[in-house]
């Protein structure tokens, strides 16, 4: 038998630091994201274009369905971004495509001066009759704004620009509703949102003070006039949310042109923004999708998708008036973002999915969180799931806003570096380093010839901002190249050259097939690099090895970290040895084995906790394999014996198979006198039943697994990352993020500074090279283990078992089920991994 305390002690021998991750290796880590995301927008695109009606080549509305085009739809949020992704890509044939969409919509659908209106492809023209006014300024405002000023936001001056110029024009030629400080196009919130963003930054842009009249006067109305606060509801997502955005962005304007706008405007503002604090969010600094003012009663359904675009004038306001308690709201929302994974965004949809991560990177743009940033990267996997071969996803016109944010993740993921052009082979990555230097890397399967293109300040360069404050439909600056600044740049380490910004701005670069680009770039006036860092604790021993004694150092490092904060060293060493006292108090017996009921006593504490122990009806019943266990939540060991149960009767089932086995409950909730934390104790426990199991005449100790689901799955996870004797593990209906288990989960998981050290894939990682099978159910809700969320982290476990020469000792087992047991597979992966020649040697 391996001795516990010999299993401890080798636990304590290391006290080394963790090594950081250096820039490069961050670099090429995230140049496997932005190709990932930027792989979607291409088949997105591609997928896309396939459905276009082939008599206008206008997209349809929806696939199948609603085969017709519409601005508020079609063109607001789908076009912007097949245009978008062709030109971040540089892919010549998608690019004339956008435009022929644009030039089709002009051609084809303007109906009422510049406005478009609905286009029947049946028809091949609009509906009988006159059109409808209120709709037409409805789809034409939607259209400018979430249509057209992202790619003005991207691309700068161009004939989106001037589409949107031209058509914001018109609808003021419509503006027939009445107010005491002149007509507004319309007396829908939404619409006039629109408009105050739009007109905003036309005003900035063009300079031409129409666009600021125009703003005051909407803004006039519902500050001074009919203020927000006197109805019975203010929305928080968008279809309505926009007017405070709107009103933010005005707010600059009356800041930086008019200052006795800014003293009118600035008590109903503040007074607009201290409700939603007050009465419109949660503890948690989220949003629900509205809000009474009057009386505080909030739409709990679920939490907006739209809280970001909200807490963009929080920011903004923050800024030109240094109110600090409202950039501390926007903070502590990011703060708790990540206890939102899998959240209900707009009933599970990848529109709403996209929308709150797009919201979120907006905002960690000017505040950095950690934690935001991995719940946004893990977000994402929900839209990648819902992705058609053919490249479309959910078939409907929001699949352009999934490719939006997918643009915005990889723009990050670059520092807002593209490459000309972008194909599916090319993987382009950067990081900043502490001193801001950036380093780039670029790779490709196929020769690349082609442009990396830098990112410039475009609020600067190109809206003329005062400042780059917070706002929806925009791409934030990351690294920037400005045109006065100077940069020493090197690449592939050779002596750096002095490049100007327009020089640098668009720097031609070559890359042979299967080779690697790596530049650095450093600005010689630090002052123009905006930091993007966050110096707060998260996941410190986030698995980063690059070779198999960095895993195996790593490895015994963590695993020290982690005994030492669940508290279980003492506990472990406190007896004289590692034998466990017992009594058997019945014993039955069953088809195939004999059960008995046994008490392990004398434990740390003076403790006695119950077991079941199945021994197999055996001529030979010695040195057999032997599992341990454990059930979940709610569950008995006697449950993981019952066939009739999520369970499948598993421990039953392996022991009729010849295997010992040993079910104990850690489902209490008390933690005892002695113990630091109640996981340690759980594991404690765990590891005293394996104690007792290897020391049992019938088991090989070398022989022993661990299984078990929900609960179960995690305390099979914990035991075999600490106790290294166990040779397989079956951990079913667990394989998750912690993120995720911050909402609708019990949360005796979270002991004190376990998120700011490790998340769960590095819990498992600890226990490569040795056997892992994580069981998830392809009908596990999308709040619980969803496979979604299961195949990313699976990914992250796989590197440290590569790393340590062992990728098929670890495998992912998705079954068609929910949360429960897939009997199958863990018995043929405890026979493979357990009996003579199943493979544990590792060498």
């Amino acid at each position: 038998m391996v001795s516990c305390r010999l299993f401890l002690d080798a636990l304590l021998l290391s006290s080394m630091a963790f090594a950081a991750v250096s820039p490069w290796e961050a670099a090429e880590e995230r140049a496997m994201e932005a190709n990932r995301a930027v792989v979607y927008c291409l088949n997105y695109a591609n997928g896309w274009l396939a459905h276009a009606d082939p008599a206008s080549g206008l997209l349809p509305r929806r696939l199948n369905q609603d085969l017709f085009w519409n601005a508020k739809d079609c063109a607001a949020d789908n076009f912007p971004f097949l245009l978008l992704t062709a030109h971040m890509t540089g892919q010549h044939h998608l690019k004339n495509a956008a435009l022929r969409l644009l030039e089709q919509e002009r051609a084809l659908c303007m109906r009422v001066d510049s406005l478009p209106d609905t286009y029947h492809f049946d028809r091949q023209g609009f509906a009988d009759g006159p059109p409808k006014m209120d709709e037409v300024v409805f789809g034409a405002a939607e259209y400018a704004k979430d249509g057209l000023m992202p790619a003005v936001e991207w691309l700068g001056p161009g004939p989106w620009l001037d589409r949107m110029v031209e058509m914001v024009d018109d609808i003021w030629k419509h503006a027939l509703v009445d107010t005491p400080h002149g007509p507004l196009p319309s007396p829908v919130l939404e619409v006039n949102g629109d408009l105050l963003q739009v007109m905003s930054r036309l005003f900035w842009i063009t300079g031409d003070i129409k666009y600021r009249d125009w703003c005051f006067r909407i803004a006039d109305h519902y500050l001074l006039h009919e203020t927000l606060l006197d109805t019975e509801k203010i929305p928080l997502r968008d279809h309505g949310c926009e007017i405070v955005g709107g009103l933010s962005e005005t707010y600059v304007i009356a800041a930086k042109t008019a200052p006795e706008k800014r003293d009118a405007y600035r008590a109903p503002l503040h007074a607009l923004l201290d409700a939603i604090l007050e009465k419109g969010t949660f503890e948690d600094g989220m949003m629900p999708n509205s809000f009474n003012p009057l009386t505080g009663e909030k739409d709990a359904k679920s939490i907006s998708d739209g809280w970001g675009y909200v807490y963009n004038a929080f920011l903004t306001v923050a800024e030109v008036d240094g109110h600090a308690p409202y950039k501390a709201a926007v903070e502590k929302a990011l703060r708790n973002i990540h206890r939102h994974l899998g959240a209900n965004w707009e009933g599970y949809r990848g529109d709403g999915y996209a929308d709150s991560v797009e919201g979120a990177v907006n905002l960690l743009n000017r505040i950095p969180v950690k934690s935001a940033f991995e719940w946004a990267a893990q977000s994402l996997e929900f839209i990648y799931a819902i992705q058609r071969p053919d490249g479309t996803a959910e078939g409907w016109y929001g699949d352009g806003n999934s490719a939006r944010t997918m643009m915005m993740f990889a723009l990050h993921r670059t520092q807002g570096v593209t490459a000309l052009p972008w194909r599916a082979d090319v993987r382009l990555g950067a990081a900043l380093d502490d001193a801001g230097t950036l380093h780039l890397v670029l790779s490709s399967d196929w020769a690349w010839n082609g442009l990396l293109k830098f990112d410039v300040p475009r609020h600067r360069e190109w809206f003329n901002l005062p400042f780059d404050y917070p706002r929806i439909n925009q791409f934030p600056e990351w690294f920037t190249v400005d045109r006065d600044a100077e940069y020493m740049v090197s690449l592939n380490g050779g002596a750096e050259t002095r490049m100007r910004g327009p020089e640098l701005a668009q720097l031609p670069a070559t890359v042979e097939a299967g080779g690697q680009l790596r530049l650095t770039v450093r600005a010689l006036d630090r002052q123009s690099l905006q930091s993007h860092a966050d110096d707060t604790p998260w996941r410190l021993a986030e698995f980063a090895a690059n070779t198999r004694e960095e895993a195996e150092a790593w490895q015994e490092i963590t695993r020290k970290k982690c005994m030492d904060l669940l508290g279980i060293a003492a506990p472990l060493s406190s007896p004289a040895d590692s034998s466990v006292k017992s009594e058997v108090l019945e014993e039955t017996a069953h088809d195939g084995y004999r059960l008995r009921k046994v008490t392990l006593q004398q434990l740390f504490g003076n403790r006695t906790i119950t077991v079941l122990v199945g021994l197999p009806e055996l001529e030979c019943n010695r040195g057999l394999p032997a599992v341990l266990c454990v059930p979940g939540h709610g569950s008995t060991p006697a449950d993981v014996f019952d066939g009739n149960s999520i369970y499948k009767g598993f421990a039953g089932v392996l022991a009729k198979s010849g295997f010992v086995v040993l079910a104990a409950d850690t489902a209490y909730h008390d933690k005892a006198p002695g113990f630091k934390t109640l996981m340690g104790q759980r594991v404690y426990d765990l590891v005293r039943c394996v104690d007792y199991l290897s020391a049992l005449p019938e088991v090989d100790p070398l022989r022993v697994g661990c299984a078990g689901l929900s609960l179960g799955g995690e305390m099979t996870m914990w035991l075999a990352a600490l106790d290294t004797r166990l040779a397989a593990t079956c951990s079913a209906g667990f394989l998750t993020f912690m993120n995720q288990m911050e909402t609708s989960h019990c949360m005796c998981w979270k002991e004190k500074g376990l998120r700011e050290l490790v998340d769960f894939p590095d819990i498992y990682a600890l226990i490569a090279p040795r056997r892992l099978q994580c069981q998830i159910g392809e009908k596990e809700p999308v709040n619980q283990f969803t496979p979604v969320l299961a195949r990313r982290a699976f990914r992250e476990i796989q590197k440290c078992y590569t790393l340590l020469g062992a990728s098929e000792r670890a495998e992912l087992a998705v079954h068609p089920g929910a949360h429960e047991i897939a009997l199958e597979r863990l018995s043929a992966f405890m026979a493979g991994a357990l009996t003579p020649n199943g493979g544990n040697t590792v060498e």
